[in-house]
């Protein structure tokens, strides 16, 4: 999804990281004073900086240029192609998020990844949804234990719906579908979260397993159950775990890989959301 931008007198990066998902690409970045030369990427592009101060410029469909402030707090979408330049005179930290545009347009279009979708050219806006996510996305992304692709791409979806809602030229929400999944369709999404709770479940795996695009089958999945393909998905998760810890003997570090955790303490750490106790008082309590 394109590389670090170059960066006039070879200004060094103090710290960068990059993460990827399905469609969506993040890079967390420091750096002193410099400026990145004019550049176009494939991707749409959204910054948020974290501290310091940057001004934008970019060519006007006139061809002249336009100067944009922004402020740790604001966001700035820089859409596909757009040519775009920026410069900053102190050190600044932010969080780039690189969108495909086939995400997008699987978002405004449920199943069309040849869908266009044209993005509005927004500098300096506050929008604290999307400030939201980039910071979930980047703790997740440098996390010691994350919780998955699921939870990622799930914000991923959020983001790219949020997008196309209220930053593209229609400004218009998709439209809605009017009912839930088919019953055969649920049973069978139910049957393979249910045969696949030890792996690293995607939301493209779980539609692709009853044949809709992610964005088709998440909305619909919410209308026909009230939760969120993650949220059912961590449910059963948790009542898998209670019936592991109930009928086997299982080594409580072999019940948290059955159950598709990263790691033994994230377990706990869900499970006692769940249930307001530790996995091990939890079994005793059903013993004593």
């Amino acid at each position: 999804m394109g590389s670090l931008p170059i960066i006039k007198r070879q200004t060094p990066l103090v710290a960068y990281h990059a993460a990827q998902w399905d469609g969506i690409r993040l890079g967390h970045w420091r750096a002193p004073a410099g400026e990145v030369l004019e550049r176009t990427r494939p991707d749409h592009e959204i910054n948020i900086p974290i501290s310091g101060n940057f001004t934008s410029r970019k060519h006007t469909a006139a061809g002249s240029c336009r100067p944009d402030r922004a402020n740790a707090g604001n966001i700035c979408v820089v859409p596909a192609g757009q040519p775009i330049a920026v410069r900053w005179r102190g050190e600044v930290e932010g969080v780039t998020l690189s969108l495909s545009p086939s995400l997008l347009a699987c978002a405004a279009s449920g199943d069309d990844r040849r869908a266009q979708v044209e993005i509005v050219e927004t500098y300096g806006a506050e929008d604290h949804l999307i400030r939201q996510i980039g910071l979930a996305l980047l703790a997740e992304a440098e996390t010691s234990e994350p919780v998955g692709r699921l939870y990622a791409e799930s914000l991923a979806q959020t983001l790219a719906l949020h997008l196309v809602r209220y930053y593209s030229v229609s400004r218009r929400a998709t439209e809605m579908s009017r009912g839930g999944l088919s019953g055969y369709n649920l049973r069978r999404a139910k049957e393979f979260i249910n045969e696949h709770l030890e792996e690293d479940l995607t939301l493209t795996g779980i539609a692709d397993a009853v044949g809709l695009s992610q964005f088709h089958f998440a909305r619909a999945f919410k209308l026909a159950t009230n939760l969120t393909p993650q949220q059912y998905v961590t449910e059963r998760r948790v009542e898998f775990a209670k019936h592991l810890l109930r009928e086997t003997n299982l080594p409580l570090v072999e019940v948290s890989a059955r159950v598709g955790s990263k790691s033994q303490s994230h377990f706990t750490t869900l499970f006692r959301r769940f249930t307001g106790t530790t996995p091990k008082a939890w079994r005793q309590s059903r013993f004593s």
